[in-house]
C-alpha cells in the first residue's frame, strides 16, 4: 500500500501526498513546539476547520523536506513568500477532502492495520523488534502521546488507500504497451555538424570601453551585499544535558522513583479473521468458520482465504506481539481474557465488524533490573534534569538579556554560557551559520539590534533551544570596484559574441544544406560526424542532440535538417536521416513491466487529481488567508 505513496514524485499532487499523508511521525517531530490558539482557522472544509496549528506544522515541515533536498542551494527566502504558504494551505485543504471522501466511501482503518504499521516503523523498534518503551519515548520527545499520534495515523492511511484505490483503478492496455515500446525503442540514423562557440574567440576583440560601458549599465548586478556578524549565547537542553553531573546514588533513586517506566509490560501475540458486517451472511460465514476450526482446519490458512482485513490477511491473520492500550477495548479484553496458547475466541463485535481471535504466545511482563536498564536511566535523568535546569535558566536569559542590553557579558557570566561569534551572513538567502534560520537574520537586521545596538529578544530556535545575539559588525551594501570585476566582465562578454557568431555561421550553413549543399563541404573533417544509428538513450552522442533529433517528425523520403544553440554556447545541424520503429516483441519482460509500471503511475497520479478537482467543485471550501 504505502509504496503507492513514495513512487509518485511529480508535481502538485506527489508533493500533497508525500508531505501531507505519509507516516505522521516526521511531521509532528519538525517544530512541534509551533503553538497558537485552537479556534484560530486557516480554512473550512464542508464544515470541518482546517486549524491555524495544522497548518503552521505543514508549513514548517514543507520547509525543512525543501532544506534536506536542497542542501546549501537552499534559500529561506524562497520559502516565506504568500505563494508558498498558499500552495501548502491547498494542500492540506486537498487532504481534508479525501478524508471525507473516504469517511463518506465507508473506509476504514482497523487496528490491526494501524498497529502493523507501528510495528514495522524502524523509530519504534530496537534490534529490529518493535518496542514499547522505544515506541513511547520516541513520542514523548516530540510532545505526543500514542492515541494522538495513532489518530493522526489512522486519518493518513485512509488517505493513502483512497488514493491507491483510485490509482488502482488504471488500466494500460497491451497495444499501448507495444506502441510507446515501438517509440521508445526506435532507432534513428543522425548525422550532425558542430560550429564550437570556442573557435570564435580569436575573431572576438572586447574593448576596455565595453567593459566599463557594460559595468555602468548593470552597477546593481556588481554589489557587495549588505552583511553582518553578531555574536551570540545558545541555551539548549541538548548542550545542558552534557553537562549535568551523574552519580550512580543519583541514577539509582532516579530508578527507583521510576520504575514503572522501566518494566517491559505483559505482551500477547495474536492471530485474528475479520468479517465485516452484521447480516445474515457475515453471521453465517462466522458460524461456518467456528464449525471449519472445530473439525481442525488451520487458522493461518483459513484467514487467509476468508479474513476481510486486509492488512493481517496474507499473514494468516497474525498481529505480532502487543500490549494492552494498543488495540480496540473489545478485542484487547478478549485477548488478554484468554488463558491459554491456542485457545480460539467467540465471535468478538467491534466497529469493524467480528473477530475470531487465536491467542498464539504470552511474553510475561518484566521489570528492568537497574544493570539492565543502566544506560536508558542515565539518558532520562540527563533528559529530565537538564529540562528542568533549561526553563529555569531560559527566565533568566530573558531577564538578564534585557536588564542588561549594550553586551552579552553578563548573561553569558551568569548562566555559565560561551559568547560565539558568527560568520558574516545576508538579510535572507544565508547557508551557513545561524543565519540559515531566518528567524536570527531577521531578528539581527531589526532596528533594536542594527540600529540602536541592543542584545536582541530571545530567540527561540525550538521548544528546547534558545538564543540571544548582539551585532559585532555591520557592514552597509557597497559597489564593488571596477577593477575587481573587470576581467570577469570582460570573459563574459566575450563568451556572448563568440556564441552569437557561432549562432550567426551556423544559421548560414542550416540554410545551404536546406537547399541541397552537402554538408561535409561545409564543415571541416573534424566538425562533421558521420551518420551512426542512435537510440535516445545513446550515451555516445549529448542529451540535447538526441532530445531535437527525436523531437522531429519521422523523415520520409527527404532526410530533416535541424539547427540549435547548445547550453555550451556552440550551434549545431543535425541531419535526421532515417527512423526505424523498434519491436515490441523484443522487448525485455523486465522493461515491459517497468514501463508497464510507469504509466499506471503517472496515469494513475492523473485520476487522482481529476478526483480531487471533482471533489473541488461540489466541496463548500471557505479560506482564511489573512490567518497565514
Amino acid at each position: 500500500m504505502l509504496h503507492f505513496i513514495r513512487e509518485r514524485a511529480q508535481g502538485w499532487v506527489a508533493w500533497f501526498i508525500v508531505g501531507l499523508i505519509s507516516i505522521p511521525f516526521a511531521l509532528w517531530g519538525v517544530n512541534s513546539y509551533l503553538t497558537g490558539p485552537s479556534d484560530v482557522l486557516v480554512a473550512k472544509v464542508n464544515g470541518e476547520a482546517i486549524q491555524q496549528v495544522e497548518y503552521q506544522k505543514a508549513l514548517q515541515q514543507y520547509r525543512d523536506r525543501m532544506r534536506n533536498m536542497m542542501g546549501e542551494n537552499f534559500d529561506p527566502a524562497m520559502f516565506e513568500g504568500l505563494a508558498i504558504k498558499q500552495s501548502v494551505l491547498e494542500g492540506l485543504v486537498e487532504q481534508k477532502l479525501l478524508i471525507l471522501a473516504g469517511h463518506d466511501l465507508g473506509q476504514r482503518v482497523t487496528d490491526q492495520t494501524l498497529f502493523k504499521i507501528i510495528k514495522s516503523t524502524a523509530a519504534f523498534q530496537k534490534d529490529g523488534q518493535f518496542d514499547h518503551d522505544v515506541y513511547s519515548m520516541a513520542l514523548a520527545r516530540v510532545g505526543l502521546n500514542p492515541a494522538q499520534y495513532e489518530a493522526q495515523l489512522r486519518t493518513d492511511v485512509l488517505t493513502q488507500e483512497l488514493a491507491e484505490n483510485t490509482q488502482g483503478s488504471v488500466i494500460v492496455s497491451d497495444h499501448e504497451l507495444d506502441t510507446i515500446l515501438r517509440l521508445e525503442n526506435q532507432t534513428r540514423e543522425i548525422a550532425y555538424g558542430v560550429v564550437a562557440a570556442k573557435d570564435q574567440m580569436e575573431q572576438i576583440t572586447v574593448t576596455d570601453d565595453a567593459v566599463r560601458a557594460y559595468y555602468n549599465d548593470h552597477l546593481a548586478d556588481y554589489m557587495a551585499p549588505e552583511q553582518m556578524v553578531v555574536d551570540y549565547v545558545e541555551l539548549s537542553v541538548d548542550n545542558l544535558s552534557k553537562n549535568i553531573p551523574v552519580d550512580e546514588q543519583s541514577l539509582k533513586a532516579f530508578y527507583d522513583k521510576n520504575k514503572d517506566q522501566f518494566i517491559a509490560p505483559e505482551q500477547r501475540q495474536a492471530s485474528h479473521i475479520l468479517i465485516e458486517g452484521d447480516d445474515a451472511k457475515a453471521k453465517a460465514t462466522l458460524a461456518s468458520l467456528q464449525q471449519r476450526l472445530k473439525q481442525g482446519e488451520d487458522f493461518s490458512a483459513l484467514a487467509k482465504e476468508l479474513s476481510q482485513d486486509t492488512g493481517s490477511a496474507e499473514e494468516g491473520g497474525d498481529l505480532g506481539l502487543f500490549q494492552r492500550g494498543v488495540m480496540e477495548p473489545a478485542f484487547e479484553e478478549a485477548v488478554f481474557s484468554m488463558k491459554n496458547v491456542g485457545d480460539v475466541s467467540e465471535p468478538i463485535k467491534t466497529e469493524f465488524g467480528s473477530h475470531l481471535i487465536k491467542l498464539t504466545a504470552i511474553q510475561a511482563a518484566k521489570g528492568k533490573s537497574f544493570a539492565e536498564a543502566r544506560d536508558q536511566i542515565e539518558a532520562l535523568y540527563r533528559q529530565h534534569k537538564a529540562e528542568d535546569l533549561f526553563f529555569e535558566q531560559a527566565e533568566k536569559l530573558a531577564n538578564l538579556s534585557y536588564e542588561n542590553p549594550d553586551n552579552l557579558d553578563v548573561v553569558a557570566e551568569e548562566l555559565s554560557l560561551e559568547i560565539q561569534t558568527s560568520p558574516a551572513f545576508m538579510r535572507d538567502g544565508n547557508t551557513v551559520g545561524i543565519a540559515t534560520n531566518q528567524k536570527v537574520a531577521s531578528v539581527a537586521f531589526s532596528e533594536d539590534v542594527l540600529a540602536n545596538n541592543l542584545n536582541s529578544a530571545v530567540i527561540e530556535l525550538s521548544k528546547s533551544d534558545l538564543l540571544v545575539l548582539h551585532k559585532n559588525k555591520h557592514t552597509v551594501a557597497s559597489q564593488l570596484p571596477y577593477e575587481s570585476v573587470a576581467p570577469a566582465i570582460k570573459e563574459q562578454l566575450s563568451y556572448a559574441a563568440a556564441r552569437d557568431k557561432a549562432h550567426e555561421m551556423g544559421e548560414q550553413i542550416l540554410a545551404k544544406v536546406k537547399s541541397g549543399t552537402s554538408a561535409d563541404s561545409l564543415f571541416a573533417s573534424n566538425e562533421w560526424h558521420a551518420s551512426q544509428s542512435y537510440t535516445r538513450m545513446s550515451k555516445e552522442l549529448s542529451s540535447e542532440v538526441l532530445e531535437r533529433a527525436f523531437a522531429v517528425a519521422k523523415p520520409s523520403s527527404n532526410a530533416s535538417f535541424i539547427g540549435f544553440t547548445a547550453s555550451n554556447g556552440n550551434y549545431v545541424v543535425v541531419n535526421v536521416i532515417s527512423a526505424k520503429d523498434g519491436v515490441a516483441a523484443d522487448a525485455a519482460q523486465e522493461e515491459r513491466d517497468g514501463l508497464q509500471s510507469h504509466l499506471v503511475r503517472t496515469y494513475g497520479t492523473s485520476e487522482l487529481q481529476a478526483l480531487i478537482d471533482s471533489l473541488k467543485e461540489n466541496a463548500d471550501i471557505k479560506l482564511y488567508k489573512e490567518n497565514l
